[in-house]
C-alpha cells in the first residue's frame, strides 16, 4: 500500500513539474503576443472607420485574458479556477463573435448554468473506493460536517489536526501513513515540501 502511494505521487509530481513547464511556454507566448498587441494599439488609429479591426482586437485580448487565466488554472490545481476559465471562455464568445440570437441565449444560458455549478453542486472533496479525500486545508467544521464525527478545533484545518497527531504520538509525517482520532482514520495522501497538501478520511475496516 505505501508503495503504491509513494509511485502514484511521484508521478503526480512529474506531472506537475510538467505543467508548470508547459505554462511557462505558455506565459512567454502570451508575452510575445502581447508585444505584437501593442503594436496593434497603433493600427487603431490607423482604421478609426473599421469596426472590425477593433473586433479582430478585442477577441486577441480575450484571447490572451483566456490564457492568462488557463495558467492561473494550472497554478492553483483548483475545479474552481476550471469554472473561471470555461466562463471566460464562453463570455470572449459572446463579445467577439457575432452570434445570432440563438447562439447568444444557448451562451447566456452556459454561463448561468456555470453559475449555479459554482453556487450549489460545486464540492471540495472527491469519493473514492475506499473514502473521501480532500484538502489538507479543509476547515475542521466543514470536515465535521463530512464525516459526521466530531473532531478537535485547536488545529483550524484537518491538515493542522494530523500535524498535531503526528506530534503527539512521535512520528514523521510521510505519505500513505493513517492517523486515527474517535473512530476516524485519516491518510496522508500528498505532501510536497514538508507540508501536507491532500488527505483522505478512510473507511475504519481499511
Amino acid at each position: 500500500m505505501l508503495l503504491k502511494f509513494i509511485f502514484r505521487n511521484h508521478l503526480l509530481r512529474w506531472a506537475g513539474y510538467m505543467e508548470i513547464f508547459l505554462s511557462l511556454l505558455l506565459l512567454f507566448g502570451v508575452l510575445i503576443s502581447a508585444i505584437g498587441l501593442v503594436t496593434n494599439v497603433y493600427g487603431l488609429t490607423q482604421n478609426l472607420n473599421d469596426p472590425s479591426y477593433f473586433q479582430r482586437f478585442l477577441g486577441a485580448t480575450m484571447a490572451l485574458i483566456i490564457a492568462l487565466e488557463l495558467i492561473k488554472m494550472i497554478a492553483r490545481d483548483t475545479a474552481g479556477s476550471t469554472i473561471e476559465v470555461l466562463l471566460i471562455a464562453i463570455a470572449r464568445k459572446l463579445i467577439v463573435s457575432e452570434e445570432n440570437a440563438l447562439g447568444f441565449l444557448i451562451g447566456v444560458v452556459a454561463i448561468g448554468l456555470l453559475f449555479l455549478i459554482r453556487k450549489y453542486l460545486f464540492v471540495s472533496e472527491f469519493n473514492t473506493h475506499s473514502g473521501i479525500v480532500v484538502s489538507a486545508a479543509m476547515p475542521i467544521g466543514e470536515a465535521e460536517k463530512l464525516i459526521k464525527r466530531s473532531l478537535p478545533h485547536q488545529p483550524h484545518t484537518v491538515g493542522g489536526l494530523v500535524a498535531q497527531l503526528a506530534e503527539a504520538e512521535g512520528r514523521k509525517l510521510n505519505e500513505g501513513e493513517v492517523y486515527a482520532y474517535n473512530g476516524v482514520k485519516i491518510r496522508i495522501n500528498r505532501i510536497e515540501h514538508g507540508i501536507i497538501q491532500v488527505l483522505e478520511f478512510v473507511d475504519s475496516h481499511e
